[in-house]
C-alpha cells in the first residue's frame, strides 16, 4: 500500500501533464515492486484507481477531477484545464473527506 504522503506527492508531480489512466498509473506505482501492477494495467486486465471529471454548472469554475485508489479511503481532487482539447493537471492534489 502506498503511504498518504507519498500519493500526495507523486500525484503532485503530475501538473502539467495531460490526464490520463495511463499517466495516472505510472505516477502513483512508479517503484520496482510495482512492475506487476504496471503491466497488469498495460496489459488492460486491471485497474487500481477511478477517476471521475466533474464540470461545474457554471462555465466559469475550472473542471476537477475525483481519483479513487484501491486500498485507500481518500479521494483526491486536482483541478483540470482544457487545451487543445487535453485535460492538463494545474493543481496540487487535496483530500476530499466528505464520507457518504
Amino acid at each position: 500500500m502506498i503511504k498518504k504522503s507519498d500519493i500526495h506527492e507523486r500525484l503532485a508531480s503530475l501538473i502539467g501533464q495531460e490526464l490520463t489512466n495511463e499517466n495516472l498509473h505510472e505516477a502513483l506505482f512508479c517503484e520496482e515492486k510495482h512492475q506487476k501492477i504496471r503491466r497488469r494495467v498495460r496489459n488492460g486486465t486491471h485497474a487500481y484507481l477511478k477517476y471521475r471529471i466533474r464540470t461545474a454548472q457554471n462555465h466559469n469554475a475550472q473542471p476537477v477531477v475525483d481519483i479513487t485508489i484501491s486500498g485507500t479511503p481518500n479521494i483526491y481532487r486536482l483541478a483540470l484545464e482544457e487545451k487543445d482539447g487535453k485535460l492538463i493537471i494545474q493543481s496540487e492534489p487535496r483530500i476530499n473527506f466528505s464520507v457518504l
